[in-house]
């Protein structure tokens, strides 16, 4: 994001869920970082709720702990942050699931009781560690949703030309350690035996192993090819509630800056005669 030419060097923004004032020098904010000192809300927690307002028609910024109730709205959450998560259920019928525990959701399993349910999904940072056919949990998004449904979604993304799958050929694989890292042993589709080294894993070893690098095109082009319309990549600062970030470098000299910009997505409603 660029920040207004104007922009003052300190930024002071009123937190969009729990209504905290904060100051910080610009030069500090980053995606995951800027957080809220009353909830510990980050710019992207923050860009979220920003976008999940527009969407339900709340005005301005008005902070997610101050939203009327609206039950007969329904969401559904992939292991989404428990500082925005709490105020939801309180809010709205949604509910907050997860890859390894219950309450559990498989985006590429779906049971057939969350199919056309909701009224709005959060998707944020999950789809670089799901499996392969990515396409799938895209099409499946847009199957969670009721007709005119609203998707909140978001990746760390790079504006290259094309996604990179870091482990192409994934089929019947193991993780282990060797000689104190972490290594991936594959049989592929074909017999052949593959190893991967040098994983990268989102908030420690575990499960959150990082399958690919999005790029911003193949995120949106994806979307569409799964039937969403009204797609809307957020890329401006909105600095009242602190959601800015520039973009984001990493250790490596090799990868391209990362953006990761919130993105909206509607479930196409049918039309009325």
């Amino acid at each position: 994001m660029e920040l207004p030419f104007d922009a003052p060097q300190v930024i002071e923004y009123c937190c969009n869920l729990c209504g905290g004032m904060n100051r910080l020098e610009s030069q500090y904010f980053h995606r995951e970082l800027a957080t809220c000192k009353r909830c510990g809300a980050n710019a992207r927690f923050r860009g979220i709720i920003h976008v999940l307002g527009n969407l339900l028609g709340e005005k301005g910024d008005n902070p997610l702990q101050k939203w009327p109730k609206r039950k007969h709205i329904s969401g559904i959450g992939m292991s989404d942050w428990p500082g925005y998560a709490n105020l939801l259920m309180k809010k709205f019928s949604y509910e907050n699931t997860f890859y390894d525990r219950r309450p559990q959701l498989d985006i590429m399993k779906l049971t057939e009781k969350y199919l056309g349910k909701y009224d709005f999904v959060i998707s944020t940072d999950v789809f670089e560690h799901i499996l392969a056919p990515v396409q799938e949990g895209f099409d499946n998004l847009l199957r969670l949703l009721k007709s005119g449904g609203h998707l909140v979604f978001s990746v760390p993304y790079t504006r290259i030309t094309q996604t990179v799958e870091h482990f192409p050929g994934l089929h019947d694989y193991e993780i282990l350690t060797f000689r104190g890292e972490k290594i991936i042993v594959n049989r592929d589709h074909d017999g052949r035996l593959q190893v991967y080294d040098n994983l990268v894993f989102h908030g420690g070893p575990g499960t959150t192993l990082e399958m690919r690098r999005f790029c911003e095109t193949d995120v949106l082009n994806r979307l569409v090819q799964a039937g969403f319309e009204n797609i809307k990549v957020y890329d401006q600062p909105q600095l009242s509630i602190g959601y800015y970030w520039p973009e984001l470098k990493t250790a490596y000299v090799d990868v391209p800056l990362l953006y990761g910009y919130i993105i909206s997505a509607r479930r196409p409603a049918p039309d009325l005669v």
